[in-house]
């Protein structure tokens, strides 16, 4: 057999991505032209985004990208269908970025965010309240904050639920105490999500939204954090396949991280017997029949390092009587030997303990 070579399997670079970007529901960063009146949702599950009033994406400010959305504070907002999606009976996450320096606060007060129902009972709710804090509502008050939003900064703010704790966040840090409930949020099976305004009646968000996010079945925040410092519009690398192009000298990223421990470098299924052969193999280039029990399996590109790992299995497939087998895979000098060539033993468990021959066995190889 001969020798697997994988010495030139590269990951040339990373994307940063959102490890937790399968739980991700909603995902819209708002990038686009100043005054566009579309965007789109970057999560997998592609809602629909309706602007209402004169809500529409401004280069004038912007967290990250370039562009956020722009309400006026008067008949402004976005819609996002009903869908079981944005209906929450366990852990969730809500956050975006917001800017305005708006502390005119309606009798209505301002919504940043509603998970909407007509029954009010369980809907979800971020509100400016006189104090121009982010108070936490569904048919009752279920967090009071006391962190001041509208001083014209930017904030990163959060709503999250692990178990039945659920806490509001403003640049990382808790506002206002945790609240206990077992609530079920499904208002999103009734009429949606607004973002920017109540659902019905006045309280118009009036600034800049940018990065909104929810998160479903996942608690991303459970204490004190450090306010995410970019987009993170997709999974990047994280949980993404990754795929040995067919000359093993490189990496394709499919849906998460680089990782290359993960990933065989190189297998074969091996006819031992009588004039050995491949059945199937992915890196080896060849085999070489050593002697009885015996055999190299020629890597088509050289490991990087001496230190990989491979494992051999088999079964007795001959006629005649039944034989178990040891396989080992032995390390044999120099060093370009050990990285262009696995070579493998086989060793009979029979009474004279004499190499033979076998029918049917399997190499794989890991390593970085």
């Amino acid at each position: 057999m001969r020798e697997f070579n994988l010495d030139k399997i590269k990951a040339t670079g990373t994307t940063v991505g959102d490890a937790y970007f399968p739980h991700t529901k909603l995902l819209l960063p708002f990038n686009g032209a100043n005054g566009a009146t579309t965007t789109s949702d970057l999560s997998n599950t592609n809602a629909t985004v309706t602007f209402n009033g004169t809500a529409q994406i401004s280069t004038a400010q912007s967290k990250f990208g370039g562009s956020s959305l722009l309400l006026d504070g008067d008949s402004d907002y976005l819609t996002i269908a009903a869908s079981s999606n944005l209906s929450f009976d366990a852990d969730f996450t809500i956050e975006c970025w917001v800017k305005t320096s708006n502390s005119a606060v309606d009798t209505q007060w301002r919504r940043i965010f509603m998970l909407g129902s007509s029954n009010g009972a369980d809907n979800l709710q971020i509100v400016f309240d006189s104090s121009n804090y982010g108070n936490v509502y569904s048919n009752t008050t279920l967090i009071t904050g006391n962190i001041t939003l509208t001083d014209g900064n930017w904030h990163h703010i959060v709503l999250c639920r692990s178990g039945t704790n659920l806490r509001y966040f403003v640049d990382g840090v808790q506002s206002g105490s945790t609240a206990t409930t077992s609530q079920n949020f499904t208002g999103g099976a009734d009429e949606g999500v607004w973002i920017g305004k109540y659902g019905v009646g006045a309280g118009h968000f009036d600034g800049y939204i940018d990065d909104f996010r929810i998160t479903k079945g996942l608690a991303r925040y459970t204490s004190n954090f450090t306010p995410p410092t970019a987009h993170l519009t997709s999974a990047g690398d994280v949980n993404k396949q990754i795929i040995v192009n067919s000359a093993a000298d490189g990496v394709a990223i499919g849906t998460g991280g680089i990782n290359q421990s993960r990933i065989a470098k190189a297998w074969c299924n091996i006819n031992g017997t009588g004039t050995i052969s491949i059945r199937g193999s992915y890196n080896v280039s060849s085999l070489t029949d050593v002697g009885t029990g015996k055999y190299k399996v020629n890597f088509s590109t050289a490991m990087t390092d001496s230190n990989y790992v491979g494992f051999v299995a088999g079964a007795e497939v001959n006629s005649g009587t039944v034989q178990n087998h040891l396989f080992h895979l032995k390390r044999e000098t120099p060093l370009s030997d050990i990285l262009n060539t696995a070579y493998i033993y086989v060793a009979s468990a029979n009474s004279a303990n004499t190499a033979t021959d076998d029918g049917l066995f399997c190499v794989i190889v890991f390593g970085n």
